[in-house]
């Protein structure tokens, strides 16, 4: 452990935590302020020149380290809705997408990873964090709320079919 490092931290934990928190917009701060701590438990060189400089840029880094993360996690989101506006008039899609729209969101994100994205049932659970049989599990109920919310009056496989032109 190095000998100025507990005086390092004591002297500069609190302005490394404002410059993140102004960075970052308060969210997630502390955790990059621990992180660029860790590493400079760990890495920063006992006898670097400028060891503030160092907390800095370290923590400058998992800054934009953590931007990069929120923004691919906010197109993820974006990228998971499961049907964009309607190519064409479709009674039976226009049905099944509002049946859709009034799933869980889990069930629209299996259905849009197996369906229309093509993922298999092992890929599906990597992108969702479950196993492969979870994911059969989620399609199964969501078929069946499918089915159960589909009207009475129409054939029981148009459901499937409009998926398909969806």
């Amino acid at each position: 452990m190095h000998s100025g490092f507990e005086a390092l931290y004591r002297e500069q934990y609190a302005g490394v935590l404002r410059y993140v928190d102004r960075r970052l917009g308060g969210f997630g701060a502390e955790d990059i302020t621990a992180s660029t701590f860790e590493l400079a438990l760990r890495k920063l060189p006992e006898r670097h020149p400028h060891p503030v400089g160092w907390l800095f840029r370290t923590a400058e880094n998992l800054v934009k380290a953590e931007v990069r993360r929120r923004e691919r996690e906010r197109r993820a989101l974006r990228d998971t809705e499961v049907i964009g506006p309607p190519a064409a008039e479709d009674p039976e899609v226009d049905t099944l997408r509002g049946i859709l729209h009034s799933l869980p969101r889990g069930y629209r994100d299996v259905l849009q990873l197996t369906y229309w994205d093509g993922l298999g049932a092992a890929d599906a659970g990597v992108v969702l964090g479950c196993s492969e049989q979870a994911v059969w599990k989620r399609i199964s109920r969501a078929k069946k709320a499918i089915r159960d919310a589909w009207p009475r009056d129409r054939d029981a496989t148009t459901w499937e079919e409009a998926m398909t032109r969806a």
